[in-house]
């Protein structure tokens, strides 16, 4: 028997006991009495009957659940800042709000100095640590907010027929829609102030949004899926990206790890580590994190108004501190981002969201019974 829902168009409704007959007593027709150890394993042998027949959904079946897709997605929205005054609003008050603390920490108290953006001679802490900031958070948010999405939707998991990666997915979807909101605020914000050159980079802004977007599905699809087997990993979570976070030039120009242009027009070397004996320059340590990559390529296109270098090193004309060319003389520095750096962000976007696909659809026929 299966039953209609407004949630999808092709939504199956999980087998119904079948009603025992009026007037016998609750008794089978063999004569005996249905009993309580019965009746509780029942539904149990069912689920596991309809789950072991679910079939697997290909691509093409995908879009027959799209208007489910959408309802998950907006309702995600809808709940997020529910009853709240300010709304949306929040969307932009918690970035800035961190933007103004990390600012004051940073700038301030430790008066590092902001990179200089080349071409685009930018120099705001506050303007770095967004571009930064909008893309890292977009990330993060998504897994961590997926991890409960299983265990919200326990009811609906329960119940219905349908690709349960839709779920995660809606989470990650919600997010894409608030950091297209920031980030459409930020370019703005620094076209005004003089970087006409993000303008340019637009195109591919999207296309890394696209990229962080796959980065965090893959992730969010393997974390939602071990939060229901194993609770701890929420909380072991909430340490591991916060130390993630500073292991991504986030909070402070890259200059001060890999090398590079500081504020004041000088050149800082690459810092180096000593590990068992050999020296590693910390920038090459740090680019082993992907994010590392997707931070510093948003800076590259939004901050510096400019494409990644054919390698780690950039050919530069000194500015003066009017902002005007300098001599014919040029330098080189350390490159923030290369097309192999922006190559291996991709390879690993890709391969973490066909890993984390191929984990779920294995265990998601146990997701009914766990939850």
């Amino acid at each position: 028997m299966s039953r209609a829902t407004s949630d999808g168009p092709a939504l199956a409704a999980w087998p119904e006991e079948p009603e025992t007959p009026k007037g016998d007593g609750g008794r089978r027709g063999n004569g005996r009495r249905d009993g309580g150890t019965d009746r509780a394993r029942r539904p149990r042998r069912q689920r596991t009957t309809v789950n072991a027949a679910k079939p697997r959904f290909t691509w093409r079946e995908y879009a027959g659940y799209r208007e489910l897709f959408v309802n998950l997605t907006l309702r995600e929205l809808r709940s997020k800042y529910k009853r709240s005054v300010i709304g949306w609003g929040w969307s932009m008050i918690n970035p800035l709000a961190n933007m103004a603390i990390y600012t004051i920490v940073f700038s301030m108290l430790f008066r590092i100095h902001p990179p200089l953006g080349v071409p685009s001679n930018l120099n705001s802490y506050a303007l770095m640590y967004l571009c930064g900031m909008l893309p890292w958070t977009l990330w993060q948010s998504s897994i961590m907010e997926s991890m409960g999405a299983l265990l919200g939707n326990q009811n609906l998991i329960q119940k219905t027929y349908f690709p349960r990666e839709l779920i995660p997915g809606a989470t990650v979807a919600s997010k894409l829609v608030s950091h297209i909101i920031e980030m459409s605020l930020l370019i703005t914000v620094i076209v005004a102030v003089g970087n006409w050159r993000a303008l340019i980079f637009i195109p591919l802004v999207i296309v890394t949004i696209a990229i962080v977007v796959v980065f965090a599905t893959g992730m969010s699809l393997i974390f939602s899926l071990g939060n229901v087997f194993y609770r701890d990993i929420m909380h072991f979570a909430n340490i591991l990206f916060f130390i993630w976070m500073f292991l991504t030039p986030v909070t402070y120009p890259w200059y001060l790890v890999g090398g590079g242009l500081n504020g004041s027009d000088q050149l800082s070397a690459p810092r180096v580590v000593h590990l068992l004996g050999h020296a590693f320059s910390l920038g090459t340590l740090f680019k082993v994190n992907p994010m590392t990559d997707a931070v510093l390529a948003f800076q590259t296109f939004i901050y510096d108004g400019s494409l990644p270098s054919s390698n780690h090193m950039a050919s530069y004309y000194p500015l003066s501190t009017a902002g005007v060319q300098g001599p014919l003389t040029h330098s080189a520095l350390p490159a923030l981002i290369s097309w192999g750096d922006y190559g291996y962000l991709v390879v690993w976007a890709f391969a973490i969201f066909v890993i984390g696909l191929w984990l779920f659809r294995k265990y998601e026929a146990r997701l009914p019974e766990e939850l």
